[in-house]
């Protein structure tokens, strides 16, 4: 199998594990559904992933990409752009539930975003205040960065769990009045 065939395989049965968590849930995620929802055997599946944790956060990561860092040129552009990115796609809400819900009841989970999904994050939206220290548009040693990187997710995540769309105004609403104040505070 060629590289580019394994790619595209990891990404179909990336997408068979969303589809499959969305309809099903977490706790009711099995390797023999995905293997039968995905046309693949349980060896293929089990070739690349341990468990239902890794394959789920590896499926995220794979659609949100969290270590790709915006650069639009200014802050603000640059948070539209991350929230924007977090929130993308049809399924978000479900999805997000979901992995709210696996989150609190299933440790390898809980571990497993944080290392994949958390973090990256962190380093991402780290980039974008580092960027705008190095234009001018923030002084050094802002107060607000550690609130920031915690602020922009929750109300997304909230947002998305109460069934509520996640759009360009609420975005824009987020950023003008949450964000860029907490990040200009001293």
């Amino acid at each position: 199998m060629t590289a580019t065939t394994e790619t595209s395989r990891e990404a179909e049965l990336c997408r068979a594990a969303l589809d499959l968590l969305v309809d099903v849930g977490y706790e009711a995620l099995t390797m023999d559904a995905l293997a039968k929802r995905a046309r693949a055997s349980k060896a293929t599946i089990y070739r690349r992933w341990a468990g239902k944790a890794e394959l789920i956060v590896d499926a995220l990561a794979h659609e949100h990409r969290p270590e790709e860092v915006p650069d639009t040129g200014t802050l603000r552009g640059d948070l539209l752009a991350l929230l924007g990115a977090f929130a993308a796609g049809d399924r978000a809400p479900e999805i997000f539930a979901a992995v709210a819900h696996a989150v609190r009841t299933d440790p390898r989970m809980c571990e497993a975003v944080q290392q994949r999904l958390a973090e990256p994050h962190r380093r991402t939206s780290a980039r974008v205040v580092e960027r705008a220290v190095e234009r001018g548009e923030l002084g050094p040693g802002a107060s607000g960065v550690r609130l920031f990187h915690d602020l922009g997710p929750s109300l997304v995540l909230a947002r998305l769990t109460a069934g509520q769309p996640v759009d360009e105004a609420f975005c824009a609403e987020v950023v003008d009045t949450v964000l860029l104040p907490v990040l200009r505070s001293a």
